[in-house]
């Protein structure tokens, strides 16, 4: 279901979640940075919703100095574009939608929950950083710096030995990396991935890539947009300090770098660069349409034309890099 067709919500059907139940164990949903609920989706709610289905309302990241105030006011859209792009890349990603509660003035995206779905599996799920705790002596889950991709390895590794893991491991972590380089997520800690058990046959997958929306320049203020266009040092030193909530091995003194570790891991791995590259072919026309389409919203903290453009803009450049580097690793390859 979380991959269904014909996910459209028009500009006139932004969703108000005032009157959406709250989900009995979470009204105030207690992982990440960003204010959150749970809810459950009504009866009459749009077609693109699921009726009965919890959905996560995300709000922006409150200021530290002013807690009223959200510190990005538009960062809610990060998460929309950001499905919207892992769509284009085939990937499966949690639908997010744009909505707003009127009860506190708060726009937010609207993102369904991927367990749960009608004539599906009964299916438990388990954060990363329960695997994370286990697997390494003292992890500090709060701050997550142990959090590193040579362990997720081992125990995708010893989940297939075992044969309880249905997931390719080696080409759902070579999506994903790319997926975050792409959208320049630095924010894939090990709340943010995860595995899914069937409760039945206790065969294991891994969770749709989620919580997106630390990405596509949201911390980048308008003022600087025209900078960033007219100074390819600026973008590329940008794009180069873009790093991941993860180490490749646990001693490592620094984080993944976002786009080099794409490449790192092609290396390690060379049989998913095929699928990486296939994952980057998709139409920009598209993602433009897309664009220009919720810039339409007429909501608090709109998608300005200029937010927009710079979104495509960021993105469109990592797209091209990241595939100039997969290509030069498959010639060579070959």
């Amino acid at each position: 279901m979380i991959n269904r067709e014909g996910i459209h919500q028009s500009a006139e059907q932004i969703i108000d979640i005032a009157d959406w139940p709250v989900h009995e164990d979470y009204e105030v949903f207690p992982v990440g940075a960003r204010d959150k609920s749970l809810r459950i989706c009504p009866s009459n709610s749009p077609s693109f919703c699921i009726p009965g289905h919890k959905y996560l309302f995300k709000e922006a990241i409150k200021s530290a100095k002013d807690p009223s105030k959200p510190k990005f006011p538009d960062q809610y859209w990060s998460e929309i574009i950001a499905f919207k792009i892992g769509r284009l890349m085939k990937l499966s990603i949690p639908p997010a939608f744009v909505a707003f509660n009127s009860d506190t003035g708060q726009p937010g995206a609207l993102v369904e929950w991927f367990t749960g779905y009608p004539n599906q599996a009964s299916e438990r799920f388990t954060p990363g950083g329960d695997h994370m705790q286990r697997l390494i002596e003292n992890y500090d889950r709060n701050k997550g710096r142990k959090h590193n991709l040579q362990t997720i390895i081992l125990l995708s590794k010893a989940l297939t030995h075992s044969k309880r893991l249905n997931s390719p491991w080696i080409k759902y972590w070579g999506l994903c990396l790319c997926y975050d380089a792409v959208i320049g997520n630095t924010d894939r800690h090990q709340e943010n991935w995860g595995i899914l058990w069937d409760e039945e046959t206790q065969k294991a997958r891994f969770s749709p890539y989620f919580d997106n929306g630390t990405s596509l320049g949201h911390e980048i203020f308008p003022i600087k947009f025209p900078e960033f266009r007219g100074n390819s040092d600026m973008l590329d030193g940008y794009i180069r300090r873009g790093h991941h909530q993860m180490r490749w091995t646990l001693d490592d003194d620094v984080r993944l770098p976002l786009i080099q570790g794409v490449v790192d891991y092609a290396k390690e791995y060379p049989s998913v660069t095929p699928s990486l590259i296939d994952s980057l072919a998709w139409s920009e026309d598209e993602l433009e349409q897309s664009l220009t389409q919720l810039v339409s919203f007429d909501i608090e903290s709109p998608l300005t034309k200029d937010r927009a453009s710079f979104v495509f803009f960021l993105a469109r450049h990592r797209r091209a890099l990241l595939t100039e580097l997969l290509e030069k690793l498959r010639v060579e390859a070959n």
